[in-house]
């Protein structure tokens, strides 16, 4: 189970913004005590995505990247990572803001002939 804060990391949003959306049932969460709780498959379900299968569940629990940190990590500009996704670069839509899953991003740049070092999100 994770807490509000490790929610908030993966998403790159702000830990309020999470309490507000288990508030308003946008995202299901258990109550234990003072604190919220919420598993692996009520957060990939507020993700506008297909669900991870069993196999690539680890690959999807890695936080999840903005427009501007795969900008910066690779040394392009933010236009340029929106012309990606314009051109079917996968994106993982949280509440209405685009995030991407570094091992999707690395996958579709590979195929298009672009080398990574591993791990470059990091």
């Amino acid at each position: 189970m994770l807490s509000i804060e490790e929610v908030a990391r993966h998403f790159r949003l702000r830990p309020d913004t999470v309490r507000r959306k288990i508030r308003a049932r946008e995202i299901d969460a258990v109550r234990i005590g003072r604190v919220y709780r919420l598993a692996w498959p009520d957060v990939w379900a507020c993700e506008d995505g297909p669900m991870p299968k069993r196999a690539l569940t680890a690959r999807y629990q890695d936080d999840l990247l903005t427009k501007k940190d795969i900008a910066a990590a690779l040394s392009v500009s933010v236009r340029t990572v929106e012309r990606w996704i314009e051109d079917g670069m996968p994106t993982r839509n949280v509440f209405r803001v685009v995030r991407c899953n570094p091992h999707d991003v690395s996958d579709w740049l590979k195929r298009r002939g672009i080398d990574l070092p591993a791990e470059w999100w990091r």
